[in-house]
């Protein structure tokens, strides 16, 4: 019989271990136990709208998201679907954990980055303002009970505002409310080793993107690129980080086989704690 796009998927999720792990119970005693929660990255799924990506969270057994689809990303968010979006996620029983809410580089966008998160009902968000609104957006973060992490990023020909683990600390610095979103691939892109970025950016960072690029702007399945991500997992579990580990997955449209195959290297290095969705009984 043809194997089909989707039994792979869930071949591959059921040899990555989703429960239990083909290698037996020594492999994973010699694995690093995480204490951080594995999500997915909706901007993976980007086409998709939310019946898709639930199906998708489904299929990979991967119950914990990042928001970050185009359309809901400042300027374009439509905030009057925000509400349906949260609800058709809970009854999905996908955890709408942190919310993309973009780089913005003009106009004021404090506020709608607060009304985003009030109709989202999140307490993290991920992006980035301009250096000049950063005094007002841990303000802000402190009247609305939730956290914001810079997220740094690489553009092909453009100086992003922040790129390396310097610019990263240097918004950070007197700004209690903020953090790091630490992007793996786009530390690569410029050059820095992600390790290396961790080490110095640890005490605040809460979100991490987890993306491997084997050139510039180019990403490949994880430990397949230039980032050592094997290192990169073990070092953030060994060190105790317990935030959000997104998979971001850019190249294609609907890239289940590469996500699955990216959860697979994950669960080869460390043992996560999230063992996904309920089974249903039978």
């Amino acid at each position: 019989m043809t194997t089909n796009r989707r039994q792979f998927i869930h071949s591959a999720c059921a040899a990555a271990g989703l429960g239990t792990f083909a290698a037996g119970a020594s492999a994973s005693t010699s694995k690093p136990r995480a204490a951080w929660t594995l999500a997915l990255a909706t901007y993976s799924f980007r086409p998709q709208n939310m019946d898709g990506l639930i199906e998708r969270c489904r299929a990979l057994n991967v119950r914990t998201i990042e928001l970050s689809h185009l359309v809901d990303m400042l300027p374009q968010a439509d905030f009057t679907k925000f509400p349906e979006i949260r609800e058709k996620l809970k009854a999905g029983g996908v955890h709408l954990r942190s919310w993309y809410c973009g780089d913005v580089t003009t106009g004021a966008p404090v506020p709608r980055i607060v009304e985003g998160v009030r109709l989202l009902g999140v307490k993290m968000v991920s992006g980035s303002v301009p250096r000049d609104q950063l005094d007002a957006l841990n303000d802000a973060c402190e009247k609305g009970g939730f956290r914001f992490g810079i997220h740094n990023h690489y553009f092909e020909n453009r100086k992003f505002q922040y790129e390396t683990p310097d610019d990263i600390l240097s918004a950070l610095k007197g700004r209690p409310n903020l953090y790091s979103t630490l992007d793996a691939g786009h530390m690569i892109a410029v050059g820095v080793d992600p390790t290396e970025a961790y080490e110095k950016l640890k005490p605040h960072v809460r979100n991490i993107h987890l993306k491997d690029e084997d050139r510039p702007g180019h990403g490949v399945v994880l430990g397949k690129g230039k980032g050592d991500l094997a290192k990169f997992l073990r070092t953030i579990t060994n060190d105790g980080f317990n935030g959000l580990g997104a998979i971001e997955y850019e190249e294609g449209t609907d890239p289940q086989q590469e996500v699955a195959e990216c959860i697979q290297f994950i669960r080869e290095q460390v043992t996560l704690k999230d063992p996904g969705f309920k089974r249903e009984k039978s």
